[in-house]
């Protein structure tokens, strides 16, 4: 059984190979060039060339997804969420054109979670069926919820991957803003606001601890080229709820394009019981 994915888990080209996982790079477009996700641009490369020039995302081509659908009888492909991106749609289409018995499954998770989600499928995958496995993931998913602090709201406004609610906070100066996204929603909507970083980490802080966040579940730091902010994240986590599994990674450029240079975000999901 062959497992699928998308750059929107953040898992390398380097891990994707040595994991036997076929990975469907996303794609930034700046200045009329398609770039994709880890191929063809860095993250610094990226920074640089927005200083300047507007980016946006592009979507993998029917094509493309078409000729990897073809190449295997069976497997799950593990999609960025929908609503935040428009690959499963394109990933439908594909399945629709061909016969084949691959399953799409819906992520409703993004980077951190929805890497979780593929490595988990990857692990069980040659003891579980499609259906066992979608089943553990569904399971991890009811307790998963990602919050994002932009520092350049104007990218995730560009993008168009916020409520109308949360594109209203783009006005409000002196301000760290937060999203918030749970599977089922479609878009990232507005969560709180804090006018300093540690204010932010307060409400965000509340919130998990209000949903009963522990060593149950595993925990994702994600930043943009903000390594000491995402450091000071850490160490507020781990003095409210002690040692947790916390692991960090480096948003992609595609996921960049979203939250823009600088971003951190914080997401957690419940462990797999056999994890």
């Amino acid at each position: 059984m062959k497992i699928i994915t998308d750059t929107g888990s953040l898992i390398s080209v380097k891990e994707a190979q040595e994991l036997d996982i076929e990975l469907i790079p996303l794609q930034v477009e700046v200045k009329g060039i398609n770039y994709k996700d880890y191929l063809e641009i860095s993250c610094e490369e990226f920074v640089n060339i927005t200083k300047t020039e507007r980016a946006r995302t592009s979507l993998p081509s029917l094509g493309q997804v078409m000729e990897i659908y073809d190449q295997y009888k069976s497997g799950i492909h593990i999609c960025v969420a929908k609503g935040l991106s428009s690959t499963y749609d394109v990933a439908a289409s594909a399945l629709r054109e061909l016969s084949s018995d691959l399953i799409l499954y819906n992520s409703k998770a993004l980077v951190g979670t929805q890497r979780y989600l593929v490595m988990l499928a990857k692990r069980l995958s040659h003891t579980h069926s499609p259906q066992e496995i979608i089943q553990r993931m569904d399971k991890c998913l009811t307790e998963c919820q990602s919050f994002l602090i932009p520092v350049d709201f104007n990218f995730l406004k560009r993008s168009g991957r916020i409520s109308p609610m949360a594109a209203s906070f783009a006005g409000m100066m002196g301000i760290k803003p937060i999203l918030t996204f749970t599977p089922g929603m479609e878009k990232l909507d507005k969560f709180g606001a804090g006018r300093t970083w540690s204010q932010a980490f307060d409400q965000i802080i509340k919130k998990m601890t209000q949903n009963a966040v522990g060593l149950k579940h595993k925990i994702y730091i994600v930043h943009a080229m903000n390594l000491e902010i995402a450091k000071n994240l850490e160490e507020r986590l781990r003095k409210t709820f002690g040692n947790l599994d916390i692991e960090y990674l480096n948003f992609s450029p595609v996921l960049m394009a979203l939250g823009g240079p600088g971003c951190v975000a914080v997401q957690y999901i419940l462990k797999d019981d056999e994890a």
